[in-house]
């Protein structure tokens, strides 16, 4: 019976004296040296409980023209999503929602070959698809600047 006393209350014991707290003070002195030394640009916000208890902006929002960021600013994600959206396909197929070995025709039927294009050839960047970013003109519209207020 001691044991299994022991058993609950060391890892309770444990999990209540190491558990970690929160150094705003800290990160405001990290974000400041990253930003100091031209090592990152963006925005962070931490949560807890589902309620924001940090947030922080450095660096530019847009270099060209020195625009700072803030809580609200937007930005272009670009190739981060893939690696979300990676994590949240490899959730779902270990929650057994989905296969990695289901063919994209189930939701894309119009692609072309999507019959032969599985799940895990798209995780595996071996899908076959043409990336628009190889087409001759990607970089004459791409530079441009997106007038769209909502993306």
């Amino acid at each position: 019976m001691k044991k299994l006393i022991l058993c609950f209350l060391i890892p309770l014991f444990t999990t209540t004296v190491f558990a970690q707290t929160f150094d705003k003070d800290k990160l405001d002195l990290y974000f400041q040296t990253l930003e100091n030394n031209n090592k990152w640009m963006g925005s962070v916000a931490v949560s807890e409980n589902g309620k924001i208890v940090y947030t922080k902006s450095i660096g530019y929002s847009d270099v060209a023209t020195k625009t700072r960021p803030t809580e609200t600013t937007k930005y272009r994600i670009g190739s981060i999503s893939k690696t979300f959206t990676s994590a949240l396909v490899l959730k779902a197929a270990e929650e057994n929602k989905l296969s990695l070995d289901t063919k994209i025709s189930k939701f894309f039927p119009n692609i072309k070959n999507a019959d032969k294009i599985s799940i895990a050839n798209l995780l595996n960047h071996r899908s076959g698809i043409h990336s628009f970013t190889d087409n001759e003109n990607y970089l004459s519209w791409n530079t441009k600047k997106n007038l769209r207020k909502n993306y």
